[in-house]
């Protein structure tokens, strides 16, 4: 949040289009920064949400329509569960697969790691002009880019709110306005 004329004005979460998470993910530095983000991408996750999913948090279900993965500890040590994409299960899949991962946790790494990861993919797609060369990015830019991915491709506020694991949901209003149009968007929507 930003002081202005004595009030305190929200300022808006950073985030990548598609397009650019795709062209990030590709310059990722190994399998495991791809899938990491990946997953942070694709369910919106927190990096110590992300770092902290064990082999038996994904449920990939055998019909594919209802397979979720489970976030035992969200902030505020509430636990919720995220729609597994399809793009994701799969690679999840191959990861655990190719890594031999039985059980335990999916990803071993850390968080400043994760971090870093980021930023070496970010100054290669800024070389590529794949990105504005102004654009800043860290893990949790992945957050806020699925949360606004998500309400343009029109999934309800609410289901997003939940799948951000927001307790409130006027946290999850604020993506509303990364929206191009918000009020055509919630003309759709209602």
């Amino acid at each position: 949040r930003q002081k202005t004329g004595g009030t305190v004005a929200q300022q808006l979460p950073e985030y990548l289009l598609p397009n650019q998470v795709e062209a990030l993910m590709k310059q990722a530095p190994n399998a495991q920064a791809e899938v990491l983000m990946l997953t942070q991408w694709r369910a919106g996750l927190r990096i110590s949400e992300a770092l902290g999913l064990e082999v038996g948090d994904l449920d990939f279900a055998d019909d594919g329509d209802n397979a979720t993965l489970r976030i035992r500890r969200g902030k505020g040590n509430r636990p919720r569960f995220v729609p597994l994409h399809p793009e994701l299960a799969a690679a999840l899949r191959t990861y655990i697969r190719m890594g031999n991962i039985r059980r335990g946790k999916v990803f071993s790494t850390t968080r400043s790691t994760a971090w870093r990861w980021i930023q070496s993919s970010l100054e290669k797609v800024k070389e590529l002009n794949q990105v504005p060369q102004d654009k800043e990015a860290g893990t949790h830019v992945l957050r806020h880019s699925a949360a606004r991915h998500w309400l343009s491709c029109g999934v309800p506020i609410n289901a997003v709110s939940l799948w951000l694991g927001h307790s409130h949901i006027e946290t999850t209003l604020i993506y509303l306005r990364l929206l191009p149009d918000p009020q055509s968007f919630m003309d759709r929507v209602v």
